[in-house]
């Protein structure tokens, strides 16, 4: 028999929204030691390191949501986006990214603890599976995993993971505290 509280969406969307935002922050944390760890290991080529979301470190202007962003005032405001606003931009659609995938994840928990398994980890994988290893690629905004460099891959994917522990554990903190 366990001790479970009865499920209530609204205040686990609440909670995994709060700490989306707080894992996308650590998940920022993470990608530039992960990327020197992963680029010591499978050294990309300077021209790798140029494609988009290959350099956060190196190109912090050419990440996807920047890209996007760029394309957007393009195509609809007919207007050319500094390199601070573009990357003002991206800060606005990572956390935002993190806050709504956070709030789906929270949600989800109540109704069906299994995806909190691992602490969050495996569902850190499958938000790395669905963003940068499907939808972004799909938009042509970013090339495939497989097109990309192996130490990119490597520490884009792993960012995720420490973004899904993040939340995992924000979550599980703040849902106690919300009763």
């Amino acid at each position: 028999m366990t001790n479970r509280r009865p499920p209530n969406l609204l205040k686990g969307a609440l909670a995994g929204a709060v700490s989306g935002i707080v894992a996308a922050y650590l998940k920022s944390l993470a990608e530039p030691p992960l990327q020197t760890l992963t680029e010591s290991i499978w050294p990309p080529t300077p021209a790798q390191k140029e494609l988009v979301g290959a350099d956060p470190k190196g190109h912090q202007d050419n990440m996807p949501p920047a890209v996007m962003v760029e394309a957007a005032a393009e195509k609809l405001e007919d207007t050319t986006l500094s390199k601070k606003q573009k990357l003002a931009y991206q800060q606005v659609i990572h956390y935002s990214l993190g806050a709504g995938l956070g709030a789906v994840y929270g949600a989800l928990a109540e109704v069906q603890p299994g995806v909190t398994r691992g602490l969050g980890v495996p569902a850190g994988a499958v938000m790395y599976t669905l963003t940068h290893g499907t939808a972004v690629p799909a938009t042509g905004f970013q090339r495939w995993p497989w097109e990309l460099p192996t130490a990119a891959v490597a520490w884009e994917s792993g960012s995720h993971l420490v973004y899904g522990a993040g939340l995992e554990l924000g979550r599980r903190a703040l849902r106690r505290l919300l009763g």
